[in-house]
Formats: C-alpha cells, sequence, structure tokens
C-alpha cells in the first residue's frame, strides 16, 4: 500500500515558502501528535539506504503534497500536485546507453540528454512514445544527485517547463526521515484549506441539466481536483434507475479549455487525465446551436468559456440525437458556491 497524501497546488508564477514545507533539520523526535499512519512511515523512511530530497520552494504553480514509499519500499513518491517525482538508490544508471534505468534493475527506458541546469544537474528526458526521433518529453525527466536517482513526471493536465525541471533539480536539498513525515502534515494541512474553499478558485462557468437522460438521474456533484486543487473542475455522476440502456452509470466532469471543440481537438476527459482526444467529431447541433462532438465511448461539446465532457455513448446507450439535444440543452448556470466540495 503506498502512502501519500492528497494533492495542492501553488498560485501561478510564484516562487516562494510553500505553505507545506519544514526545515531538513527537524528534531529527531516526532511530536507525540504524529497518527499510525505518519509514525509506520516514519520507521520505514529511516530504513531506506539511499539519501532522500526534498524541495522547500513553490516553483510556478507546483507545491509539495506529500511523500510516501512504494510497496516494496525501495522508492520514494513525492507528489507536488501536477508532477510527481519517483526517488530510488541509483544502480547502474547510465542514460549515456541511451538508456534510464528504473528502481528495478530488469526495467529501463529510452532517455536522451535534455539539459545541464544553472548548478551542472545533467537532465536526461525520455522521447515521446519511446522512439528515436521524438522529440523530448518535458513530463518525464531524469537527473541524478549523488546517490540517488530522482525521476520527475507529470501526474496532471500540465506539463513542466524546462525551467520548472531545472529549478527543481537545484532545489532538491536532502532531508532526513523526521523531515520528510513533518513536510507531510503540513501538506495535509494546506489540502484541508483548499478543499474548504474550493469553490473560490472555480474560473469558469459551473452549470447542471434540468432534465433526465433516458433512464439516469443525477445523484452525486461535487467539485474537486486531487491532481491540482487550486484548478478544481465540477464532477458529475449519473446512474441509472431503470433498466433501458446497457450502462449502469457515467460521469462527467465541466472545466475550462481554452481551445474549442473541433475534430482534431477533442480535448481531454477531464483535468486528472493528460492524453488528448484527437478522433472525435461534430456528431450534431441542438436546437440552442451547441455543437455537440462524439466518439465510441464519449460526447462533449462547449459552453464557453466552459468545456462539458461525458463518458456515455450514443452507441452504447441507444440515445437518439434529439433525446440527448434535449438533455443538453436543459443545462442552466449554477453558481459554484451552491455545489458541494469533493
Amino acid at each position: 500500500m503506498v502512502i501519500v497524501v492528497c494533492s495542492a497546488y501553488g498560485s501561478p508564477h510564484a516562487a516562494g515558502p510553500s505553505p507545506s514545507a519544514a526545515s531538513a533539520s527537524a528534531p529527531a523526535s516526532p511530536p507525540p501528535s504524529l497518527g499510525p499512519d505518519d509514525q509506520e512511515l516514519l520507521t520505514e523512511l529511516r530504513a531506506v539506504d539511499f539519501q532522500m530530497y526534498e524541495t522547500p520552494i513553490r516553483i510556478g504553480a507546483y507545491v509539495f503534497a506529500g511523500a510516501g514509499l512504494n510497496y516494496d519500499r525501495n522508492t520514494l513518491e513525492l507528489q507536488y500536485g501536477g508532477i510527481a517525482i519517483d526517488e530510488w538508490k541509483a544502480l547502474s544508471f547510465d542514460p549515456s546507453s541511451g538508456k534510464c534505468s528504473t528502481a528495478d534493475p530488469q526495467y529501463s527506458w529510452n532517455c536522451k540528454f535534455l539539459a545541464r541546469s544553472p548548478q551542472d544537474h545533467t537532465l536526461y528526458a525520455g522521447p515521446r512514445g519511446g522512439l528515436n526521433g521524438y522529440p523530448a518529453d518535458l513530463g518525464d525527466v531524469y537527473v541524478e544527485i549523488g546517490s540517488t536517482v530522482i525521476h520527475m513526471q507529470r501526474s496532471g493536465l500540465h506539463t513542466p517547463s524546462l525551467a520548472d525541471l531545472t529549478m527543481f533539480a537545484d532545489t532538491l536539498a536532502k532531508v532526513a526521515a523526521d523531515a520528510v513525515v513533518q513536510l507531510n502534515v503540513g501538506a495535509r494541512a494546506y489540502a484541508q484549506e483548499l478543499r474548504d474553499t474550493v469553490a473560490s478558485r472555480i474560473d469558469f462557468k459551473t452549470y447542471l441539466p434540468q432534465k433526465l437522460l433516458q433512464n439516469f438521474t443525477l445523484d452525486k456533484k461535487f467539485l474537486l481536483n486531487p491532481a491540482d486543487p487550486l484548478h478544481p473542475y465540477l464532477y458529475l455522476h449519473f446512474s441509472r434507475v431503470a433498466v433501458g440502456n446497457e450502462a449502469f452509470e457515467f460521469t462527467a466532469s465541466e472545466f475550462r479549455d481554452g481551445t474549442a471543440l473541433s475534430a482534431s481537438h477533442c480535448g481531454v476527459l477531464d483535468p486528472e487525465s493528460y492524453t488528448p482526444d484527437t478522433s472525435c467529431k461534430l456528431t450534431f447541433t441542438t436546437s440552442r446551436g451547441i455543437a455537440v462532438y462524439t466518439d465510441y465511448a464519449t460526447t462533449c461539446f462547449d459552453l464557453p468559456p466552459t468545456r462539458v465532457t461525458f463518458l456515455y455513448s450514443m452507441h452504447i446507450d441507444k440515445v437518439t440525437s434529439a433525446e440527448l439535444s434535449t438533455f443538453i440543452d436543459s443545462f442552466v448556470e449554477v453558481p459554484p458556491a451552491q455545489i458541494p466540495g469533493g
């Protein structure tokens, strides 16, 4: 079981102390307020055989969100609400071979030189698709610091910039097990603060349907985004109330996408995904003039500046364009303050 805490994002373009940051020189003995999970993590962290690193600064939209060990207890996993960092003991790490090895010696991935940081750290990146000739993937970067390999990966919609990555590499500092646990305590408190004020960070219009679709009813609606709580989205869940189609449920997401829908830009299903969909097609236009795009499994449309996406299939659920049009046209704006946070 991986021990991690909720994600937290910083304010855009900021560089300063993180609300969850703590000094690497934390006291040798933890305060008695640590819970059982923290105590267990502390014991396990003290047993790792490599140096652990952390950065106490906020970089762009990335803020420390928590750390824990993987299932095999040989990799430290750090979350930055958009960047995931894995740290492990460097064993035969030789990017000059064209491969970057992972914590498990039997696995290695294609990589190549990316850049040298101002503090003279060498960064390597995996090529997109893992094949020669592809550009470097800034969402898949390796750096070796001392006896530790650090792997930085995107974990949300946003891909870090090269400046973000080099700054991360240059600001990672040694930490002891006690400091990691204390950083986690601060991260949990910050994440709770973000959950308590989630509606204040909605940067798009939120809508709710006023009509039912087939035999589904809207039974859950809340604001959330574990991957990026400073940029939450609206999550909707529809459950089946009577037999009449193939699905038992479907979900929808509302969020901001600055690029309008088209046959070449279907965007993503929700802000916690980062694989773009480019295979949708304009299927019909509602009586309100809303263009509806579909592929085999999804349906999406724009209510600018809001993108609405459904994990719902006209084919599988056997819905007509007239039925779906009536449902989509029934969406009305509802203030985000009236929608609970998740």
